[in-house]
């Protein structure tokens, strides 16, 4: 019976899930940001999710997206059969982009892969928005 109440705190304390503000890795992409104005990109992966492969590996680095992405956001990732996701996040399907002020305040979100030209004018639209 200890056991399982050993398994039990253990197991929820994984799942519990905290507040944006909170998360370590949110505070680290604000920390990163500073003074400049610009929003945290947090994309919820998996290991076997081709289209999130396609997304970091391919969109995010093409020529006509990576100079306005790295101007305007820092991205952070988390894996969501690894990482703690925060409160107020859920997803349905992966890729999910989040797009987060330094407040922590959503301001859109993104869901499935996307090809370059429409992902650019998503994150331009996004950035309007801020």
């Amino acid at each position: 019976m200890k056991k399982f109440f050993l398994l039990l705190l253990l197991f929820g304390s994984f799942l519990y899930a905290a507040s944006i503000e909170s998360d370590k890795e949110f505070q680290q992409a604000i920390a990163k940001i500073g003074k400049e104005e610009k929003l945290v990109l947090m994309i919820y992966t998996a290991d076997d999710c081709p289209e999130c492969a396609y997304m970091k590996q391919k969109v995010f680095h093409d020529k006509t997206v990576e100079p306005f992405l790295n101007r305007h956001f820092v991205v952070m990732e988390k894996n969501v059969h690894r990482s703690s996701l925060p409160d107020g996040f859920d997803y349905f399907g992966i890729p999910t982009m989040f797009f987060i002020d330094k407040a922590g305040v959503k301001k859109e979100t993104l869901v499935g892969s996307k090809r370059p030209k429409p992902f650019l004018e998503a994150l331009h639209r996004v950035w309007g928005k801020k």
